[in-house]
């Protein structure tokens, strides 16, 4: 049986990725493996909408508020996987295209061997026109992906 190594998981406060973390969780348990938890600020989706409003619309100390928010809302998730006796965890913050983030550079940056996600909630018209971050990373990452729902 293959042995993971080192456990990207996903996470974006949805009740997805929750499941998905937990998932994340066992799998590291059973494997002894490192945990990485991501969370991406898709700046994709907000920087568009600035350029189309004007450069000002985006505000730096709003954008800097998520950030913080982030951090304090993994920190929590890191805190669960030490508690459930993962003694090697991560927490990557980071903003930028989340498909991208977790299908290659993430993957790529900590050597990650299994990306777990969870099953978006999105609707097929959202999917047509925007595709899911699950469809788009098991069709681009180089690495298993367990898709969580």
């Amino acid at each position: 049986m293959h042995k993971y190594q080192k456990i990207l998981v996903g996470v974006d406060g949805s009740p997805q990725a929750h499941a998905a973390l937990d998932r994340a969780i066992e799998l590291a348990k059973q494997n002894d493996a490192a945990l990485i938890i991501a969370s991406v600020l898709n700046s994709d989706k907000y920087v568009g909408l600035g350029m189309a409003l004007g450069a000002n619309y985006i505000n730096k100390a709003a954008e800097v508020d998520l950030l913080g928010r982030l951090q304090d809302s993994g920190s929590v998730l890191v805190n669960q996987a030490k508690s459930a006796g993962i003694t090697d965890v991560t927490l990557e913050i980071t903003e930028g295209n989340s498909k991208t983030a977790l299908a290659e550079d993430l993957v790529t940056k900590y050597a990650a061997d299994l990306v777990v996600i969870g099953a978006t909630g999105t609707n097929v018209v959202e999917r047509v026109l925007i595709g899911s971050n699950a469809h788009f990373i098991v069709q681009h990452a180089k690495v298993d992906v367990l898709v969580v729902r």
